[in-house]
């Protein structure tokens, strides 16, 4: 059982990053997770937790270099504004709960949300510390996503191939293209 929630959490890891390196799309991304998540479930909610905990170490904040929170999704995510307070407290909550859960800590548990979209919300989490690591040391988001990489992604992946492929056919998005393949 656990193996299997190690593959799934993988799975999730490289289409993720994948999808980052083609430079998809954040919606076109939601779309080739959203068949992954069962309602009431915590996958890929819990693996975008942790790579988004994972991006977060990347960035190399320290007590003496610190990253600036405020604003930082915003600046980081301006293609998908958070349109209203509960989105906004939803992607805080999964922004800071990646925080945490790189210092060790375990953020406040979501199951009272009346919308079970906490991966959703991770994923805005994801992309906005794998942006921000690649402004804080210069280098480019790929760069970023191949050293947060699962090993086996670090050999070409299919849905790397399927992803990058879709970026090039402007007339296809990426999740179309997964799902056709």
């Amino acid at each position: 059982m656990a193996a299997d929630a190690g593959a799934r959490d993988d799975t999730t890891r490289s289409i993720l990053l994948d999808a980052l390196i083609a430079g998809s799309p954040i919606d076109d991304i939601a779309d080739v997770l959203r068949p992954h998540h069962r309602e009431g479930s915590t996958d890929p909610a819990s693996a975008l937790m942790e790579l988004a905990a994972d991006a977060y170490v990347a960035c190399g904040s320290s007590r003496t270099d610190r990253l600036e929170i405020g604003g930082l999704a915003e600046r980081m995510l301006p293609e998908d504004p958070a349109r209203g307070n509960v989105f906004h407290s939803k992607r805080r909550h999964c922004i800071q709960g990646a925080i945490m859960m790189a210092a060790g800590a375990e953020p406040e548990d979501t199951g009272w949300w009346s919308v079970d979209d906490l991966w959703r919300h991770g994923l805005d989490a994801v992309v906005v510390f794998v942006r921000a690591a690649a402004e804080r040391q210069g280098i480019q988001v790929e760069d970023v996503c191949r050293s947060l990489a699962p090993p086996k992604m670090l050999a070409k992946s299919a849905h790397q191939v399927i992803l990058s492929a879709a970026v090039l056919d402007s007339g296809t998005s990426a999740a179309k293209c997964v799902q056709r393949c």
